[in-house]
């Protein structure tokens, strides 16, 4: 059975909900997944990436950047020097935005592979999720930031729950390194 990887850094939760979804379309066409969240597990327990036919690797960028678990990651790709095909995501509140979504994988993807010396065979940007309610896991400070600064903008509720993810589009993602990985 083929064996994939899903890694992912994810700092308030949108990151690892779009890891578990990927997955779940991965394991409904057949493939074994392991998820790796690489904020829980220590860099000296992960899997050794020799024993996947491919890796997924996603990441929630904040100001602008992947997380640090994320970022150790990709140097583990390098120095494994894994030939197996791989996937990367981001998450990110550009993303959401079709307009920007060409831009974001540019700027939070295809530049920071190629800063850490990986060749990606697919990837995407997906939109985030900005939890502006009460129950938010943002911290004080990040909401009162976050919500001066989407006053502006009228998409974004203020008070509320704002996700600009696209399951169709992740669920197309999954299919297509599916697809990668059968042909």
């Amino acid at each position: 059975m083929v064996k994939v990887l899903v890694a992912f850094g994810s700092r308030y939760g949108s990151t690892s909900e779009i890891a578990h979804a990927i997955s779940t379309h991965l394991n409904n066409q057949d493939i074994e997944t392991q998820l790796l969240n690489l904020k829980e597990i220590k860099q000296k327990n992960w899997p050794s990436l020799k024993n996947f036919d491919g890796i997924l690797i996603g990441s929630g960028i904040k100001i602008g950047a992947w997380t640090k678990e994320a970022k150790k990651f990709l140097k583990q790709i390098r120095s494994d020097n894994i030939t197996s095909p791989i996937g990367a995501f981001v998450s990110c509140g550009e993303a959401g935005d079709p307009d920007k979504q060409s831009e974001a994988k540019k700027k939070y993807i295809e530049k920071v592979l190629a800063k850490f010396g990986v060749k990606a065979t697919l990837h995407d940007a997906f939109g985030g999720v900005l939890d502006l309610t009460e129950a938010s896991n943002l911290g004080g400070l990040n909401k009162k930031m976050l919500s001066l600064a989407s006053k502006e903008d009228p998409t974004i509720k203020q008070g509320e729950k704002n996700d600009g993810r696209d399951w169709a589009q992740i669920e197309k993602f999954a299919i297509n390194f599916c697809n990668l990985l059968k042909n």
